[in-house]
């Protein structure tokens, strides 16, 4: 998908990605929309060229990075470094400064498919990491009830929980959470 507010540049660049072997599935003049045309057509990449992006443009790069990521390329005549922080926190995947040399294009979507790929694994690894704390969290918590109610050490403890998941064919964390849920109802009752 390419956004250029420059017609005579959009049909250059269009036709260099034609050449390169890139689908343009959608060229349009103006980031108006971007959030529904990005929805509609789930572009690969998106390749932006606008003279003074606004922080309505940004606003909605960052929407579209939180619900359906994308990889962005932004040419832009911005150089604050403000607005450039802005813009990779939005999710752009690469920011240059100065008109968009249509010879250039392919390498530079390459890099930066790469560079969002990069950081969507890392993004994912983060994620799992923590759930995996959060469920650890839980596990301990209920352990630590299961001991002060039950008064049993920590490895009697961990062993009812095993042996609890184990009985109900739940993982371990959702045993924990309604362990924590039942025994904190307990303690509740007895007040």
């Amino acid at each position: 998908m390419l956004v250029d507010d420059n017609p005579q540049r959009a049909t250059m660049v269009e036709e260099r990605l034609w050449a390169a072997g890139f689908d343009v599935i959608l060229v349009i003049p103006s980031a108006a929309g971007l959030l529904f045309q990005i929805e509609q057509n789930r572009p690969d990449v998106v390749l932006m060229d606008l003279e003074s992006p606004d922080r309505d443009v940004l606003e909605s790069l960052a929407i579209i990075n939180h619900h359906n990521p994308t990889p962005v390329v932004m040419f832009t005549q911005q150089d604050d470094p403000d607005y450039i922080r802005e813009a990779v926190t939005a999710g752009i995947s690469t920011y240059l400064v100065g008109d968009i040399n249509p010879d250039q294009v392919k390498p530079i979507i390459d890099v930066a498919m790469a560079q969002f790929r990069a950081f969507q694994g890392l993004r994912e690894e983060l994620l799992s990491t923590r759930a995996q704390l959060d469920d650890r969290k839980l596990i301990e918590q209920a352990k630590g009830l299961l001991m002060s109610h039950k008064k049993i050490s920590e490895d009697e403890a961990h062993r009812l929980l095993t042996k609890l998941a184990m009985d109900t064919n739940q993982r371990l964390p959702a045993v924990a959470k309604t362990v924590l849920a039942t025994l904190s109802l307990q303690g509740k009752r007895k007040d």
